[in-house]
């Protein structure tokens, strides 16, 4: 598809290609823009600490295997795993399966193999856990700066889903950071949850508590960015809690959001029935001139019926644009839903997303 809209400026008829319009298959099913991306379902959690740190506790809920790896730049930081029983797994220790413990060193080919991080030197691969504090020694050499342990337990019924919401975020809408701990179906209560946002420049600011809105679900609001940066935000979640059964966890989840540049601003819509189409209007302030596309899709009753795109070039100010779907593709003049989208294409970014019924 190429979508949109009609503007009466400045535009020369062979600048750009003709607008199009066209059916869904029959039973397309309307999807509305996600209003957040899906989300992240963490079993882990990592913790960075600095070469001087000689030990990281890693809370086990048990009854699953436990993977564990360090990830340091420069050389590698030897370690030694002790269990809640006692038992080591000594630096250099390759461990057995009788044991239960296991050590696998890997080399920079293997840690893209394995999916693994980047610095990562070694797995320790304990089999199967028991619900109780483990333990991990650390010995770094002097140039390296900083470890980050993380702790996987793969089968664990303990999870943590996280995410930022809206998707795609115009400047001065607040955000949202949600996060939902689940033991299974039981929701676990009273943990304390935190997010950091860190913008596409990379550089991190500082933690945001998350207050308990129901049980198991820790959300914060945040009326604007830390920066005005567009682009791609992330969001690292950290959580640690005990769990109904008095059980200590920690796990460590991930988010994003796509801050928009502000090219336009969408405003009111309307759509009536006019010689055979359906014509939809689109009031919008353009504060970046340029090429922007248009897509209109309308659905019924639930049921995706037609799109249309186009592209135009708008300046800056105020512009009204039209865009002429015919019925014919449509099927029905009653109880339409009409999905608008203005899309930046000189510079990329979604400029607005707004829906109207048509009754």
């Amino acid at each position: 598809m190429k979508t949109v809209i009609a503007l009466a400026l400045l535009i020369t008829p062979a600048a750009f290609a003709a607008d199009q319009t066209g059916r869904f298959d029959a039973g397309t099913r309307y999807e509305a823009p996600a209003a957040h991306a899906p989300a992240s379902v963490s079993r882990m959690f990592a913790k960075t600490v600095g070469r001087d740190t000689k030990a990281v506790d890693l809370p086990a809920v048990g009854n699953s295997g436990m993977i564990v790896w360090t990830i340091s730049s420069g050389a590698a930081v030897r370690t030694r795993l002790v269990t809640p029983t006692g038992d080591a797994l000594a630096q250099n220790e390759r461990g057995s399966v009788e044991r239960g413990l296991r050590r696998f060193a890997i080399d920079a080919a293997e840690t893209t193999e394995l999916d693994l991080p980047r610095g990562a030197h070694e797995v320790l691969h304990v089999m199967r856990t028991t619900a109780a504090n483990y333990r991990l020694e650390l010995d770094a050499p002097k140039d390296v700066q900083a470890i980050t342990v993380a702790a996987a337990e793969p089968d664990s019924t303990l999870t943590m889903s996280t995410w930022a919401a809206p998707l795609s975020r115009q400047p001065g809408q607040p955000v949202t950071l949600h996060a939902e701990l689940r033991d299974g179906t039981t929701p676990i209560r009273g943990a304390r949850v935190t997010a950091r946002l860190a913008s596409p420049r990379g550089r991190a600011h500082d933690s945001i508590d998350l207050a308990e809105v129901a049980d198991g679900v820790y959300v914060a609001t945040v009326a604007d960015l830390p920066e005005r940066v567009a682009g791609a935000w992330q969001v690292r979640f950290e959580a640690e809690g005990v769990t109904a059964e008095g059980t200590r966890f920690a796990r460590t989840g991930s988010g994003e959001l796509v801050s928009e540049r502000g090219l336009a601003r969408l405003g009111d819509l309307s759509a009536k029935v006019v010689d055979g189409v359906l014509r939809v209007t689109a009031h919008t302030v353009v504060h970046v001139a340029g090429r922007y596309r248009l897509d209109v899709i309308v659905a019924h009753t639930g049921e995706s019926r037609a799109w249309g795109e186009g592209v135009r070039q708008l300046e800056s100010g105020a512009q009204t644009l039209t865009f002429d779907l015919p019925l014919s593709k449509i099927g029905a003049t009653e109880n339409l839903l009409v999905d608008v989208r203005l899309l930046g294409l000189d510079e990329m970014g979604v400029a607005g997303q707004k829906t109207i019924a048509v009754r």
